[in-house]
């Protein structure tokens, strides 16, 4: 089996990934150029091929060099998934190789794969997050007839306060970055570049979509949706808080699945969250079934591994700090931060 790491479009290895149940939207290259592009950072695709070129596997790769962070890969960069795909052993095993000797040859600490079920390797492994996948319908009243009470009238309150939600491309874009950065900030956490979103949506128009809910003309909620595989995915999505009486993030929720139902659409992955955190809670109320995230990390000889989180005692300082800053400095600054921290 050869390994190479593809540098320009390769339909062969676009067919692999649609044609594998497993394959995410962050598995083709162009998601990695996309990152690329809008970050900065540099991008590893591994390719698998036998004697005849026929694509078996794939891994992508983002490197990432701080001075703040360190010196790390991960697979796969500004996504939920991104690790490993293949379905066989030995393609796996050389897939995971030729990454290790990439990381040793660019002095990384350490490898970050993102994976639904675990590398059968010796690695650390984290599992503080986790998912909720909900089955969808051609009929979305039939999947709302199941939801909970209290989920049904959240939505209707939503409605009731004259809360209403619409959905687009980068038209909407502002409106998503306005109330999206606004929460990061209460995060205590860096907010990535508005052009990574307007990247994806550019080089994926018919995959991507944003969501927004508004009082009047005050955009109070907002989502960034991908849709790839038979699977809608909430990669990014806020509230303001003040409003969170009015239930906008539940009429949100609720606009997004309404919409991939009628999309014909199989499922929708409402997002990684940490295990018992509020947003935890309230994903958990629709009644999906829970999905564990194995992250899975392999570190240098020698090297300790230290995660980078916001729950961190190493970071706890900075996160509250960045709490109070001004909103225009978070904008300015976030993006040359949070670019390390994919």
């Amino acid at each position: 089996m050869e390994i190479e790491v593809l540098n320009s479009p390769d339909p062969a290895c676009d067919a692999f990934v649609a044609q594998n149940p497993k394959g995410k939207i962050c598995h083709l290259l162009a998601w990695s150029d996309t990152v690329a592009r809008a970050t900065r950072l540099k991008a590893f695709y591994l390719v698998a091929r036998d004697p005849d070129k026929d694509v078996h596997g794939i891994l992508p790769l983002v490197h990432v060099k701080s001075k703040l962070f360190g010196n790390f890969m991960v697979s796969q960069a500004f996504s939920d998934y991104g690790g490993l795909l293949t379905d066989l052993p030995e393609v796996r095993d050389a897939l995971f190789t030729h990454a290790i000797e990439l990381a040793v040859k660019h002095k990384s600490e350490f490898i970050e794969f993102r994976n639904l079920e675990p590398l059968p390797y010796d690695l650390h492994l984290r599992t503080d997050k986790m998912t909720m996948h909900l089955p969808l319908a051609s009929d979305p009243e039939k999947l709302w007839r199941k939801f909970r009470p209290e989920i049904r009238n959240r939505v209707r309150r939503a409605e009731k306060s004259g809360l209403t939600a619409v959905n687009g491309g980068l038209e909407l874009l502002d409106d998503f970055y306005r109330v999206w950065t606004v929460r990061m900030r209460q995060l205590g956490t860096p907010c990535y570049p508005s052009e990574l979103m307007q990247s994806i949506l550019e080089t994926f128009p018919n995959n991507s979509r944003i969501f927004i809910v508004r009082l009047d003309r005050l955009t109070v909620g907002a989502g960034f949706t991908t849709c790839f595989n038979g699977w809608a995915d909430m990669q990014w999505v806020a509230t303001l808080t003040q409003y969170n009486k009015l239930a906008p993030n539940s009429l949100l929720y609720w606009s997004v699945i309404k919409h991939y139902c009628m999309a014909g659409v199989s499922w929708f992955d409402f997002g990684r969250c940490t295990v018992n955190s509020p947003t935890y809670e309230f994903k958990r109320r629709w009644g999906a079934p829970e999905v564990k995230l194995y992250y899975q990390y392999w570190a240098k000889q020698g090297q300790q591994l230290s995660i980078i989180t916001p729950a961190s005692p190493k970071y706890k300082r900075r996160v509250e700090m960045w709490k109070r800053l001004p909103l225009w400095v978070t904008r300015l600054l976030g993006p040359c931060i949070s670019r390390n921290l994919p």
